[in-house]
């Protein structure tokens, strides 16, 4: 009978799969070579034995391979070897024993492995090849290798080595015991990689990686065993390239197998199986041709090595399953070209940044560009991330579809069709386009739509949640008139197609519906629309969950109803804790958004606590250093400058700052809010000159990625003019007051800007006052409480403003008593919120000195501005512009009093603050004599 022609190895992976008798019967038909079948055997015969003892299946291979077979007796416990006593047995092998060992070194105890071989040295060349192996050993040195300390030869002939004794579990024991979840066991891997990559550049191949040779102590070290059965690739030779290779069957490479040479991609073919083995609890390696993700269940994560962890299918499928299978790609120039590249992926998919194992497609270089830096092309094509959600449905679904074979082909299409028209939009919003060539967002979204309607092949199920995507985008892009018309569609679809309550494309078309109304200040409306679907939310486990109750907590906030929006947020936090896992991104940045409405509540110090130990856990875990992270640092930079914990705040912005300029590609409009949020503490810390560089900065970056007339761009100029302001630059100021409050009524049906409207107008009005032009200001006054009347309660601090602004006037126009009247309303409503910013309390204070001092009531006046001097100098000492605003204050009310001696010191105190005179107001400076 002849020989079967095919290799050593793919008759070993045929013959492993069977039982003892059949693997018989399969080697006498296809294998009669007794060379090739004995070959065969031995390496049946050692996956047999695949989880040998710790440290006891390595070294002795070499002496196997160069040194005759003399067996000798083991020695007993108790016995000398070299300066070691041996103490016990801790593991066997076929040529070796693996003893517990001491000796003592000046006084100390030393612990070691000591490995003995049972064939002895005895030609010289065996010596000399055991003399090479011993010094590549002790010159590696990485501290997860675990080191060689010695090496000798017992008096009997028996060769020994000493190494360093670790306690630990194997990798994967190690991983399922700990219940550790798949970014940890990634980065528990790339320690491994490394210590294989540093051995590699000592010329040292392990050969035989496995999880038995992998160990992690109870502290997470990972620690590599047994090199020993390494060769120095600068000295192989050919004698030694012809003994029987040493490995394990079921981690070797293809070429271990077939007598083919040894390189690092040998290591890096093992690294592959333990990684397979790693997330999916299974070798990959078994021939059968599935993807390691195919292996894991929705039903059953993680079997095996991924038992007690949350792993799954999708976590592991596209670049994961790239990354493995390309270290296992049967031919070693196609895998990684070292452990180095292969931990360089691990890295990447780690950071969600494209790995070089990904076949480049133009789909998902396209994707990865997007997911990495939104804002790189962001006034055309961002808006295309979030349309990858509906191709992401329709693409399920042809996945589902292939498996009820009636349906494959008409799914196969639509999602081909939903994946055509996503690359055709891209082509159009091409970024090498000139930009006046390139299609708007909203151009986009439209024809997006007008094709979603047009689309015969796309499921009905599949269009209704596409509308609902592009809702989303719309709403993102400011359009809120097209988002209602698209998520409105996408309600009638969704209700035709019968969707229920608790079903995900329902309350994700809910949640969208809810933002909207939300963003154009119909939260009362949102509130209405998130209470209706609560009562299905506690028993969906699910993103859109989240999602909803996340904006129902808001809206409760905005209801100023905290209790409401405290126990809807902590529900959220637990749903996302379920629905993601405890220290998953998702619940990290629920905890987060939870601390943000603690911030809109006033409650700085809860949000603080809770933003903290979100960001304290985002690093603790290991989560990507990325926008949301960054964003995170901003609004705790905000809660603990609003808590006046100053010296906390610039490393925060800091920080976040830079993490923003690594995130997107320049310029990055999302940069610009952590800009204008530094900015606003320069300003308050009267650091002027490096607040106008970061409000340059911003409003650059507006211009370029949003357009001069932008909300972003009224955000930045309402601090330009802010800045000029407290300069007592009123002009300048009283300019870009105008200029801000055209930008937001033009966009006042965006979230947020109607308050921004009204709060220009405030600022705009004062400027005016302090300019004179009574009448203008009045007119802008009136406009302002109406738009607060409709969006803030009575309570609130922008009616409380508002009040003291109307007394400011007041006092201007000669109506001291009037203005005592405005003033008190609003200085009860800001001792009523009790915020820990003072700024409106300061002035109101001052505004209520100078109407004491018009009804000549000198002495209350003294009273008042002592009173908010106190508190400027409690909240913010550093500001000396402003308390020697106050000091000025303060003296011209001892002098209505006639108390100048009181006058001279406050004058003195004044002088001694330094306070940049050029920027006082005239009459501050007149005052103090500047």
């Amino acid at each position: 009978m002849k020989t079967d022609s095919r290799s050593v190895r793919d008759l070993f992976d045929a013959a492993v799969v069977l039982d003892a008798g059949a693997r018989r019967a399969f080697l006498d038909q296809h294998c009669t070579d007794p060379a090739q079948r004995a070959r065969i055997e031995a390496l049946l015969a050692a996956d047999e034995d695949t989880h040998e003892p710790l440290q006891a299946d390595g070294f002795e291979r070499i002496i196997k391979a160069i040194g005759p077979e003399r067996p000798q007796d083991a020695l007993p416990p108790g016995s000398h070897v070299g300066p070691f006593d041996l103490l016990e047995v801790i593991g066997e092998g076929g040529s070796s024993t693996v003893f517990r060992a001491v000796r003592d070194i000046e006084g100390a105890t030393q612990q070691v492995a000591l490995k003995l071989m049972r064939r002895g040295l005895y030609s010289p060349e065996a010596q000399r090849l055991f003399r090479r192996e011993q010094r590549a050993l002790i010159q590696l040195r990485h501290p997860n290798i675990a080191r060689m300390i010695e090496g000798g030869v017992h008096e009997s002939g028996l060769p020994y080595i000493a190494l360093e004794l670790v306690e630990g579990s194997t990798i994967t024991d190690f991983a399922r015991a700990r219940g550790l979840e798949l970014d940890e066991r990634l980065r528990l891997f790339g320690v491994v990689c490394a210590a294989v990559e540093a051995a590699h550049r000592a010329l040292i191949v392990h050969r035989d990686l496995k999880p038995s040779n992998v160990l992690v102590t109870e502290d997470g070290e990972v620690k590599l065993l047994d090199f020993g059965i390494a060769k120095l690739l600068a000295e192989e030779d050919e004698s030694a390239r012809t003994q029987m290779p040493a490995f394990t069957p079921a981690y070797a490479a293809p070429e271990q197998r077939d007598d083919g040479p040894i390189t690092t991609a040998t290591d890096v073919y093992a690294l592959g199986v333990l990684l397979g083995e790693l997330v999916t609890g299974e070798r990959v390696n078994d021939g059968s041709g599935r993807t390691p993700s195919s292996r894991i269940t929705n039903d059953n994560p993680g079997t095996g090595a991924a038992t007690l962890t949350s792993i799954t299918r999708r976590q592991v499928r596209g670049d994961l399953d790239a990354i493995i299978l390309k270290a296992l790609d049967a031919d070693p120039a196609r895998r990684y070209a070292s452990a180095g590249r292969l931990a360089d992926d691990i890295e990447r998919l780690l950071a969600r940044q494209p790995v070089s194992a990904q076949i480049p497609s133009r789909w998902y270089r396209t994707r990865k560009f997007m997911l990495r830096h939104k804002g790189g092309v962001a006034s055309t094509v961002a808006f295309l991330l979030a349309i990858l959600a509906a191709l992401g449905m329709a693409l399920w679904q042809a996945r589902l579809a292939r498996e009820q074979a009636a349906l494959a082909e008409r799914a196969t299409v639509r999602a081909n069709t939903t994946l055509d028209f996503i690359v055709d939009l891209l082509a159009t919003a091409s970024a090498d386009l000139p930009k006046a060539d390139r299609p708007t967002p909203e151009a986009l979204v439209a024809q997006a739509a007008k094709n979603a309607r047009e689309d015969s092949d796309l499921d009905p199920l599949v269009r209704a949640q596409l509308f609902t995507t592009l809702a989303e985008v719309a709403r993102s892009n400011g359009d809120n008139r097209q988002a209602e018309r698209l998520i409105n569609e996408a309600i009638v679809h969704l209700h035709e197609q019968g969707s229920s309550a608790a079903s995900p494309e329902w309350i994700a078309a809910m949640v969208s519906k809810g933002n909207l109304l939300h963003d154009t200040d119909r939260t009362a409306e949102a509130d209405s629309l998130m209470k209706g679907l609560l009562p299905v939310l506690d028993g969906v486990d699910t993103e859109g969950a989240v999602s909803a109750l996340l904006l129902y907590a808001a809206t409760r906030a905005y209801a100023d109803d905290a209790d409401g929006a405290v126990e809807i947020g902590h529900r959220a936090l637990k749903k996302a804790q379920r629905v993601f896992g405890a220290d998953s991104i998702d619940s990290v940045s629920t905890a987060a958004f939870l601390g943000q409405v603690f911030s809109k509540l006033n409650r700085y110090a809860d949000s603080e606590v809770l933003l903290t130990e979100a960001i304290t856990r985002w690093r603790r875990l290991g989560l990507p250093r990325n926008e949301t992270l960054a964003r995170n640092l901003y609004h705790l930079a905000r809660s603990k400058y609003r808590l006046g914990k100053f010296n906390e705040v610039e490393a925060l912005y800091t920080e976040g700052n830079a993490l923003m300029r690594s995130v997107g590609a320049a310029p990055y409009f999302r940069l610009s809010q952590g800009l204008r949020g530094y900015a606003e503490f320069l300003i308050d810390m009267e650091r002027f000159d490096q607040a106008k560089a970061a409000l340059d900065e911003s409003r650059q970056i507006d211009i370029e990625t949003r357009g001069a007339q932008s909300a972003d761009a009224g955000l930045t100029l309402q601090l330009l003019a802010r800045w000029h302001r407290q300069r007592h630059e009123l002009v300048a100021a009283e300019r870009l007051y105008q200029s801000t409050h055209a930008v937001f009524a033009a966009h006042v049906e965006q979230v947020g800007l109607q308050w921004e409207l009204e709060r220009t107008r405030l600022h705009w009005s004062r400027t005016l006052i302090e300019l004179g032009r009574h009448d203008q200001a009045a007119a802008l006054l009136d406009e302002a409480k109406a738009g607060l009347a409709r969006i803030n309660s009575p309570a609130d601090v922008g009616n409380a403003d508002a009040h003291c602004i109307a007394g400011q006037l007041a006092v201007a126009r000669g109506q001291p008593e009037l203005a005592l009247g405005e003033i008190d309303n609003g200085l009860a409503i800001v001792q009523a919120l009790d915020i820990p910013d003072k700024t409106s309390e300061i002035d109101c204070r001052v505004q209520r000195t100078n109407a004491l001092m018009a009804l000549r009531r000198s002495r209350e006046a003294r009273a008042e501005a002592e009173l908010a001097f106190t508190r400027q100098q409690a909240t913010n000492p550093v500001a000396t512009l402003k308390l020697t605003t106050l000091l000025a204050l303060r003296t011209r009310a001892e002098q209505a009093d006639n108390d100048a001696a009181a006058a001279a010191r406050s004058i003195a105190q004044a002088r001694t603050l330094a306070a940049p005179t050029l920027l006082l107001a005239e009459q501050d400076r007149a005052t103090l004599g500047l």
